[in-house]
């Protein structure tokens, strides 16, 4: 004579500890997987963006759109562009200007890159490339002071050479002082009025909401100007402090402080002019 069993308590108890060390497991294994798909695909966006630049090179004499025209240096000019609107004819939409994973515009209404919306892409241009002037060819003051945009043949190591890399970005407006469009190595975290904003080194000029963003993972990707696309560690595209310089380099000066962005531990280069000839 058959019976019918059902399962005891003690059965049902070891099935649950089962499946929930299961997904203890499987749970991080696919938030990972998330995370690599969202860093592919922002990676991908890199790529589209750098092949922008260089196609807008190509159809200008070789020179590199500008990161920003602020005419006679005046922000309020109605002449002002940034250099997302001068790439725009060469992507297909304005989705490439972000990471899946970095904020949006709030609202419905579709993100037009203009002078007005510059803290909310989440890729930013290198922004010593060009604008209201050009570190390497001079300080605001200084009588080598230029506003002139660099030729892509004035890019001596192009694999090394950065023109995008993740960006904070947000709100433009005080007291957060986004600057998503740009991008620089100095200062990393978030925004200058995000309290997880930091200014690595305190020497260096510093753009007010201008940085990197390790948004992947502890890193970043990173667009280079011979168009490849690379993830790098936070810590990697930091400049060395004053200490790591002095005891890497001993003895050796730069006529500017902020060619020290160029000397970090993954050889990215920031500066189109270098007097202190880095890696």
């Amino acid at each position: 004579m058959r019976y019918n069993r059902g399962f005891t308590l003690i059965e049902l108890l070891v099935v649950i500890a089962i499946i929930a060390i299961l997904a203890a497991i499987l749970f991080p294994v696919f938030a990972q997987a998330r995370e690599k798909g969202r860093q592919s695909t922002c990676a991908s966006n890199h790529n589209q963006l750098g092949k922008a630049i260089l196609m807008y090179a190509s159809d200008n004499e070789e020179v590199l759109v500008p990161s920003r025209l602020v005419p006679g240096n005046n922000p309020n000019s109605p002449g002002v562009r940034i250099w997302q609107e001068l790439v725009a004819p060469y992507v297909k939409n304005v989705d490439v200007y972000f990471c899946p994973n970095g904020r949006k515009p709030p609202g419905n209404s579709p993100f037009v890159p203009s002078w007005a919306t510059r803290g909310w892409p989440s890729i930013g241009y290198n922004a010593h490339i060009s604008g209201w002037y050009w570190v390497g060819g001079g300080l605001p003051g200084d009588p080598d002071e230029t506003l002139m945009v660099p030729n892509r043949s004035m890019i001596k190591k192009p694999a090394q050479f950065v023109l995008l890399a993740d960006a904070p970005n947000g709100d433009n407006n005080a007291p957060y002082n986004c600057r998503g469009y740009l991008t620089d190595n100095n200062w990393y975290g978030g925004c200058s009025g995000d309290p997880t904003g930091r200014q690595h080194r305190t020497d260096i000029t510093s753009y007010v909401g201008v940085g990197i963003m390790a948004r992947h993972s502890g890193g970043l990707n990173i667009g280079f100007a011979d168009g490849h696309t690379k993830w790098f560690r936070l810590e990697q595209v930091l400049p060395y402090t004053p200490q790591q310089f002095a005891a890497l380099y001993p003895g050796r000066t730069c006529r500017f402080v902020d060619e020290y962005r160029d000397f970090n531990a993954a050889k990215t280069h920031w500066v189109i002019f270098n007097t202190c000839n880095p890696d």
